[in-house]
């Protein structure tokens, strides 16, 4: 068994040997972002490796794909692509932003609002000066026969 520190507050998880981290913090009641399923096709699903690189499986073609060679700067993971071989301490504060974010409210006009919208809209459609021609009509294709 290995532990994981999840931060951004002090939560430890214990998992077994080679297992998946995203699937992992998932079945803990952690929030990680993945519209993809775990296929490693969106690349939304990354976390910040604060500590223990070594304890993590090396990265994946597909991994290199989405997030290139930056890992080694940003020290940035795919959650679906990584196995945990031992004591690893994470970030998923991009993730928990993301829950925190308000609905979309949409507003509904009253009748007497929308009445009034398609009012104001027929008289400045009165108000506009009459188009004038200008545009060509197509010509038609002619064929000719040698």
């Amino acid at each position: 068994m290995h532990k994981v520190t999840v931060l951004p507050g002090t939560e430890v998880i214990e998992v077994e040997s080679g297992s998946n981290l995203r699937e992992a913090l998932i079945a803990q009641g952690q929030t990680i972002k993945s519209p993809c399923g775990g296929c490693a096709s969106c690349g939304q699903c990354v976390v910040v490796v604060k500590s223990g690189f070594e304890g993590l499986s090396e990265i994946t073609f597909e991994e290199k794909q989405i997030i290139g060679n930056v890992f080694h700067i940003t020290q940035e993971r795919l959650s679906c692509q990584t196995s945990i071989n031992g004591d690893i301490t994470v970030d998923v504060s991009a993730h928990i932003e993301v829950e925190k974010k308000k609905p979309i409210v949409t507003k509904r006009r009253t009748r007497e609002q929308a009445d009034t919208i398609i009012e104001e809209r027929r008289e400045n459609s009165k108000n506009r000066p009459e188009r004038e021609g200008g545009f060509n009509k197509p010509k038609s294709f002619t064929v000719k026969d040698d």
